[in-house]
């Protein structure tokens, strides 16, 4: 998947990548990350977050934001934490 001239937002951690590594490697492949979901937003990468047991399906703002969304039209890739570090992987290739 090619990451520039995308507007990618980031919820959740990204074990075993620190988030300021995350927005390192989006911003060396072109990417612009935003703090928010937004009519501009390309992708959402969904990482991993601290279990909740008594919600154990509940969603971040952002994730929620970004499905709220791809129901009105908008086109948002979700990647999952598997997926953004296959593409990290590739890269190094």
């Amino acid at each position: 998947m090619k990451l520039s001239d995308k507007k990618i937002v980031i919820t959740g951690s990204l074990r075993p990548m620190t988030r300021e590594e995350v927005i390192l490697f989006l911003k060396e492949q072109g990417a612009t990350v935003q703090g928010f979901i937004s009519d501009q937003t390309d992708i959402l990468i969904v990482g991993h977050k601290q279990l909740d047991l008594f919600q154990i399906d509940k969603r971040s703002k952002k994730h929620e934001a970004a499905l709220s969304r791809i129901a009105e039209g908008q086109t948002i890739t979700l990647l999952s934490e598997e997926e953004f570090f296959q593409i990290v992987k590739k890269s190094q290739l």
